[in-house]
């Protein structure tokens, strides 16, 4: 069994129909290179490979890998393949940081539609970031955040399924999560750390939010703790880059 085989056999689909597979694929990949399992400038699994152990359509393969390229996370060689891309620098703006949107002192509607809620087993990915075992589940909420009647962020947010069972029964879309967490399980976020990058999205991202694929986004990943030091969530968020900014307070 080769490398690539070794990292596809742990990928999984859940064939339902809520998320496109090749949304799943495309993020599946993105975790691995996360994770380092492909390293920078490592050859990504061929469209052939992807398709014949995966069982997924050449379109699937395509669009999955076209992601990966659009999001900055690997380029193309022609005639050799897709490659992964080379970012070792991180750069920290400041050891402070508060985010401001254009709608804080202006009057404008904010609501939340649910896109989809589940309990689902973590990938590797997000269990390393939750501090928790392969095996074990996570709750996985998407949210749509609309500033007035404009869709202005995807939200995806993973916690351990064991810090907040029967959360999806008590889940109500326009109520802020955390609030929720803290009322029902009496857990408080007590710190936290983000990481910002740009990116572009794909059909599935832009169809929520109501872009054309390919345009540049911000990708927000937090990490939020507990008061008593464990990891409470990891939150991705894809906000877009038309209509945002940044505030950045320096202390």
């Amino acid at each position: 069994m080769d490398a690539h085989q070794r990292i596809l056999e742990k990928i999984e689909f859940s064939r339902n129909g809520i998320i496109p597979i090749y949304y799943q694929l495309q993020e599946a990949l993105w975790e691995c290179i996360a994770e380092g399992l492909y390293k920078p400038h490592d050859r990504l699994p061929s469209e052939n490979e992807l398709c014949n152990q995966l069982h997924v359509s050449r379109n699937t393969a395509q669009r999955a890998l076209k992601a990966i390229v659009d999001k900055g996370a690997a380029y193309r060689v022609q005639g050799r393949g897709t490659f992964v891309t080379d970012k070792s620098i991180t750069y920290s703006i400041t050891t402070k940081l508060s985010f401001s949107s254009e709608i804080i002192g202006l009057t404008k509607e904010i609501r939340t539609i649910l896109k989809f809620s589940k309990n689902q087993k973590a990938s590797q990915h997000v269990a390393r970031l939750l501090e928790i075992g392969e095996d074990e589940q996570v709750t996985t909420i998407q949210r749509i955040r609309f500033v007035d009647d404009t869709p202005a962020a995807l939200m995806t947010s993973f916690i351990s399924q064991k810090l907040v069972p029967g959360l999806l029964d008590a889940l109500v879309p326009e109520d802020s999560l955390f609030k929720t967490i803290k009322a029902r399980y009496g857990l408080e976020v007590g710190s936290g750390s983000e990481t910002l990058q740009t990116i572009n999205v794909n059909e599935y991202e832009a169809q929520q939010l109501g872009i054309k694929e390919g345009d540049a986004v911000f990708l927000i990943e937090r990490i939020s703790k507990s008061t008593d030091g464990k990891v409470l969530e990891l939150a991705k968020t894809i906000l877009r880059g038309d209509i945002s900014k940044f505030y950045v307070e320096l202390g």
